[in-house]
């Protein structure tokens, strides 16, 4: 292991998730959006008119946590909550225009921000590098189970 605390496996990573995070918050506020949004919007674009429960696991955020960005959401206009045309105690989430409109923007944003971040790594170490992310995921969610608090809501999610 490393003895210079500033070489630390959770140092360096809270680095790079710092930069990621302020290289993310330009972009996006160029785009007239907030971090959070993201998610959502290419949630729905992908299954436009979930329900918030529906969408709260498939972000692996709380109810709550969605309600609150989705009020936002519509407050910018990109998000509509509609009724459920078949069960009227549940609402279901949609895309507006102007939400659908910023998708091709953000996935563009979204593209130069991976390209900055990976740029120098061979299509070999970019492989590596993702393996090796996913198994720290595995372990933390392992560590989490261990000690009887299995959850898998990052705080940077919750964001």
């Amino acid at each position: 292991m490393v003895n210079d605390e500033l070489q630390h496996i959770g140092f360096l990573i809270s680095r790079v998730s710092l930069g990621h995070r302020n290289i993310v918050d330009r972009q996006l506020r160029k785009l007239g959006i907030h971090r959070g949004q993201p998610p959502v919007l290419f949630a729905l674009q992908r299954h436009d008119g979930m329900s918030n429960s529906e969408m709260a696991e498939l972000l692996n955020v709380t109810p709550a946590t969605l309600t609150n960005k989705i009020k936002l959401m519509e407050k910018a206009r990109l998000v509509i909550r509609k009724r459920d045309s078949e069960d009227k105690r549940y609402s279901r989430i949609y895309l507006t225009d102007k939400g659908r409109g910023i998708m091709e923007q953000l996935r563009a944003s979204v593209t130069e921000i991976e390209d900055h971040l990976l740029l120098g790594f061979s299509e070999a170490e970019l492989s590596k590098l993702l393996e090796f992310i996913q198994r720290m995921i595995d372990n933390i969610d392992r560590y989490h189970s261990e000690v009887g608090r299995f959850d898998k809501r990052y705080p940077s999610q919750e964001d």
